[in-house]
């Protein structure tokens, strides 16, 4: 063994560097502070149904299959990934809708049908997307910024990509029709920006779910955070339920262990934190005057916006409802400049509606059918009263799906859960109760989100939304590999002190 490594989280993140550290020759020991596991994709259960409390996509195999394959075993033997088709419907405010399909020919025909003439801009989408996708994620996505010097390196690339542009201008290059501008621009909200403020960049991501498909793990996204869990385990990894840490020990410039809130202490040789790093920063460690001041200017980066999400059971199936469906509001810009800049509530509502059913029929009940449906709204820097505004905003969810795609809705309803930004807060420990850490802007990409290395303490790492690579899914399972990478380059030699001035963590 290398030494004890002790990984704080059990999200996507956690669990993937816990597994790769375990690869590597360290003793491991993950500890949670639920009862259950998976962070933002834990399970919510309503009378016997249960409900994937977060991610509700899987759109890079790949990154699961390697893991598996470190320890040995074949990802095929203990997750079943379903495809889901159409990828995404989308529905607007006019009564028109577009589905993006998993097939180019009828992406292209669809694009034809809501927009006659508009069919061939997407294949030269496809390409600028796939070059955005060859430097974004497969050159740099696993690759350490924890130097000026790495910044400097990738920035040629940026501005030849152009990721100076917000990713709706990168897409109104292609497409006219305003709709359209909405069903390629609106990616980002699933990894927590403002289409027209975060980076072309991200339009990697269609490229990503062109190359590596849309799936739904079978038994729900919880089933593949078990799968995972269950191969730590068998090859020798610790798991400790109910470890709410409260602290984390120090000497000098080196993390010497972890304090647990009922007193108990774990010592360890490394950290890795899937909590989010400005939690961590504020609220485990002993910050001198210098790491004062970083943590000011740490809470004043954009955050992404809060979530707004409720569970529901309904007495009939909904066989009409593809597994993803976007319902447009009858504003884009304006509902996002509200929650985004403003911090404020709207009416005017735009809706992911999840189906599970429509793809795996284990995840709805016998009789009737199981959705969650997510709304961004303001994260808690806007100060609103959300015990007040959560069975108000319930309903008003609601109300809207019945009036756009359920019109009998309030007359099936079965059982409804609710949670807001304050579960963030409180539950998950994200600050200002933010959906995906901070917003994914081109000032805080790369080396300019929280680095993956403690810049205060040597043996200290971060894996997570809020880290390099980003939030998402994809993003966060390879900021465990940028992690293994950087452990890998401080076993072999610890670094020396060099003149590169570290980039504000």
């Amino acid at each position: 063994m290398k030494g004890k490594a002790i990984v704080i989280g059990s999200g996507f993140g956690g669990l993937a560097v816990a597994i790769r550290l375990l690869a590597d020759g360290w003793e491991v020991e993950l500890l949670e502070r639920h009862e259950d596991l998976g962070g933002r994709a834990r399970v919510f259960h309503l009378d016997d149904v249960a409900f994937d409390a977060g991610p509700t996509v899987i759109t890079a195999p790949f990154l699961f299959e390697e893991l598996f394959r470190l320890l040995g075993e074949r990802f095929d033997d203990h997750v079943t990934l379903l495809p889901v088709e159409p990828f995404y419907r989308m529905e607007y405010a006019d009564g028109s809708h577009f589905n993006y399909s998993a097939s180019i020919e009828e992406t292209v025909a669809e694009i034809d049908r809501l927009s006659p003439g508009e069919g061939d801009a997407y294949h030269r989408f496809l390409t600028a997307t796939e070059a955005m996708y060859q430097r974004g994620f497969v050159d740099l996505a696993e690759q350490p910024f924890t130097r000026v010097v790495d910044m400097l390196r990738v920035l040629p690339d940026l501005v030849r990509l152009r990721a100076d542009i917000s990713l709706h201008g990168f897409v109104s290059r292609f497409f006219k029709d305003e709709r359209l501008q909405r069903a390629f621009s609106v990616p980002s909200l699933l990894v927590g920006g403002h289409p027209f403020k975060t980076s072309s960049l991200y339009g990697l991501i269609h490229a990503l779910e062109r190359r590596g498909g849309v799936w739904y793990p079978k038994g729900g996204t919880g089933a593949l955070v078990t799968s995972m869990a269950e191969l730590f385990q068998r090859h020798g990894g610790v798991i400790r339920t109910q470890q709410h840490v409260s602290a984390l020990t120090v000497e000098g410039r080196q993390v010497t262990g972890v304090e647990i809130a009922d007193g108990t202490h774990r010592s360890a040789d490394i950290v890795v934190s899937n909590a989010d790093p400005l939690h961590v920063y504020e609220h485990w460690l002993p910050m001198g005057p210098w790491g004062r001041s970083l943590n000011a200017w740490r809470r004043r980066m954009k955050q992404s916006m809060g979530l707004m999400v409720v569970y529901f059971t309904t007495r009939r199936t909904y066989s009409e409802l593809e597994h993803h469906t976007i319902v447009f509001g009858d504003t884009f810009r304006e509902i996002l400049d509200a929650i985004f800049d403003k911090h404020e509530l709207v009416d005017d509502l735009s809706l992911y509606l999840h189906r599970p059913g429509a793809t795996d029929p284990d995840m709805a009940p016998e009789q009737g059918d199981a959705f969650y449906v997510l709304a961004p709204v303001p994260n808690l820097k806007g100060g609103h009263d959300w015990e007040t505004l959560e069975p108000q905003l319930t309903r008003q969810i609601l109300k809207m799906l019945a009036e756009r795609v359920m019109p009998d809705l309030f007359e099936q309803l079965g059982r409804t859960h609710a949670i807001s930004p304050r579960y963030f807060h409180q539950e998950l420990s994200s600050p200002f109760g933010s959906g995906f850490s901070i917003a994914p802007t081109l000032t805080q990409s790369a080396g300019l989100r929280f680095h993956n290395q403690s810049p205060h303490f040597s043996n200290l790492y971060f894996v997570g939304a809020g880290t390099h690579p980003g939030a998402g899914v994809p993003g966060v399972v390879s900021s465990a590999a940028v992690v293994d990478r950087l452990v890998k380059q401080n076993q072999i030699a610890r670094p020396q002190q060099t003149a590169d001035k570290p980039l504000a963590p």
